[in-house]
């Protein structure tokens, strides 16, 4: 694994241990409570540009990279998502891979029967973001394997964020009333899909929606300096 140096909400210098092969980081204990909302748009970034297709073998028994101690699976719930990881025992670091790591942090989230319904006119398969079974949209609301509910990654979550960085890089005081703003501007919007791009609704026919959304934060990221 690679050491990557990041920024803490708080301050200082946060390291996060990253696997390209396993698609996976390990935190230290709490570490990865301590991303700034700038670390946390790097990570999705990355996660973006280095996900490839197919679940990646893992070695069937994990070791603590610190204590050398056998990891033990975990699952999971965020909100009504499931998600596994694995944890040491003796020092309380865990493993975990990409798109978990998405679901722990909560970017994930089952589309309501109105936007499966506005996604069924567009789209006739996609991918369970839990176990990577085909969801035939015409027929299924859930996944027919593991009986997952479909989900999608949350972009309005992603442009609070990059606007609320954006604020504060502005030469200028920040605005007292910006988290109001954000949260009134998240209500209006008016359709379920509004914000999403052409190009958004191309990747998602490829089945994965995770993936599109993840595609759409590289795009909106760009040339950003974070």
């Amino acid at each position: 694994m690679t050491d990557w140096k990041l920024d803490g909400r708080l301050g200082g210098q946060i390291t996060a241990d990253v696997c390209t092969g396993c698609q996976a980081f390990w935190f230290d204990p709490y570490k990865d409570l301590q991303l700034s909302p700038g670390s946390t748009l790097k990570l999705m970034k990355f996660i973006g540009e280095h996900t490839s297709a197919g679940k990646p073998k893992l070695a069937p028994v994990l070791r603590c990279p610190r204590c050398e101690v056998p990891l033990s699976l975990a699952h999971d719930l965020a909100g009504n998502v499931r998600f596994v990881y694995w944890r040491c025992g003796k020092c309380g670091g865990h493993f975990i891979g990409f798109f978990d790591f998405l679901k722990e942090k909560n970017f994930i989230h089952p589309l309501s029967p109105q936007q499966i319904q506005e996604l069924r006119e567009k789209v006739q398969t996609v991918n369970c973001s839990h176990c990577g079974g085909s969801i035939n949209l015409q027929s299924d609301s859930v996944c027919p394997y593991c009986h997952s509910p479909i989900c999608i990654l949350d972009l309005d979550r992603q442009k609070e964020m990059l606007d609320q960085l954006k604020e504060a890089a502005a030469p200028r005081p920040p605005d007292p009333n910006l988290p109001l703003n954000l949260a009134m501007a998240k209500q209006q919007a008016s359709a379920a899909f509004g914000g999403h791009d052409a190009q958004w609704w191309n990747d998602a026919r490829s089945g994965d929606l995770v993936q599109a959304g993840l595609n759409a934060v590289v795009r909106w990221i760009g040339s950003l300096m974070i």
